[in-house]
């Protein structure tokens, strides 16, 4: 089929992805696999007909493979959509296609410039959105994120990172377990917070690990950080929030005090990224702010000079975001 067919159709392999994820077919096999279309239909009391049309989707996508008439995880379902694995995206998944119901007005929101988030449409209630997002977002940094920005950046003798709009501490935790003289400040909204503090107890982190509820531009803070962690936040905040943010960082932070930059950001020429940063920028604007962008990088580390930092560094990273880092000069 034409290029076309193949985009009219994909929204269904999305909507399998889901439903997979929200009945817990997947945990299911993982537990019982192989297993007959009978036995998952008796466990989830669901409808023989539907569910057996079900699995046989979840075998044409590569979710799942068939052997008779036994159904079994694929090696990639396994590892990626199992809960407690550490490359599940499961969470991720599910806050993607939370926007459903806000991708299928894109043509009124382009004509009005317009945001609209899952919970103004009814789509999911707002408890709801913000846990997949968090999680979500916790899914892409366990699932290799991490890894690159500890590989990428250089804490060495650096003692106290600010880590602003932290979510759950997706990636100051692991960075206090790679630099065992680092402490952290974590800073965000309350309901990240609750967030946060579970995962701060379940890492033992509670004596290196500070919760800080407020807002970044008006929030008291010390100004003897040596790093500032702004990580997914550039690429969901306008051009002039963001200068605003990058002056706060600056003063904050001590001389010689280095900033890390981690988001979305158009870097290089790689067609895979090129292709996410295009629909990731649509995308930002349907559903965060209608000033937000998936920025080229050149813009970013421009803002950072404006804001009075130098020696920047641009990480084109095989994960899904990239990276900058400059230094306030001492």
């Amino acid at each position: 089929m034409s290029n076309t067919y193949d985009i009219i159709y994909q929204f269904w392999n999305s909507a399998v992805l889901r439903a997979g994820i929200k009945l817990g077919i997947f945990s299911l096999l993982e537990e019982k696999q192989p297993c007959s279309c009978e036995s998952i239909v008796n466990s989830l009391k669901s409808n023989p007909k539907f569910m057996h049309s079900f699995l046989e989707a979840c075998v044409v996508l590569g979710l799942l493979e068939k052997e008779g008439n036994d159904y079994r995880n694929t090696k990639e379902t396994s590892e990626s959509l199992i809960p407690g694995k550490s490359n599940y995206i499961g969470d991720l998944a599910l806050h993607i296609t939370n926007y459903w119901s806000t991708w299928g007005k894109l043509d009124r929101l382009i004509l009005e410039g317009r945001t609209e988030l899952p919970f103004d449409n009814g789509f999911v209630d707002a408890q709801t959105y913000w846990k997949d997002y968090m999680y979500g977002q916790h899914n892409r940094a366990e699932s290799g994120q991490i890894d690159n920005l500890i590989q990428n950046t250089d804490l060495t003798g650096r003692k106290k990172l600010l880590d602003v709009g932290g979510g759950m501490g997706s990636y100051s935790l692991p960075l206090c377990k790679a630099y065992s003289n680092l402490q952290v400040c974590l800073l965000d909204a309350k309901e990240s917070l609750e967030l946060a503090r579970k995962l701060v107890r379940e890492n033992n982190m509670s004596d290196r690990v500070v919760l800080k509820e407020g807002n970044f531009h008006t929030v008291e803070l010390n100004e003897d950080y040596d790093v500032v962690l702004i990580s997914g936040v550039v690429c969901i905040t306008s051009e002039e929030e963001n200068r605003k943010i990058f002056s706060r960082a600056f003063e904050v932070l001590e001389p010689g005090g280095l900033i890390i930059v981690q988001d979305f950001m158009q870097m290089g020429e790689n067609n895979q990224k090129h292709f996410l940063d295009t629909m990731m920028d649509l995308y930002l604007k349907i559903a965060f702010d209608p000033g937000s962008a998936d920025y080229p990088s050149e813009d970013i580390a421009s803002w950072l000079t404006d804001a009075g930092f130098e020696k920047h560094k641009q990480t084109f990273l095989p994960t899904q975001l990239n990276l900058i880092t400059a230094e306030k000069p001492r």
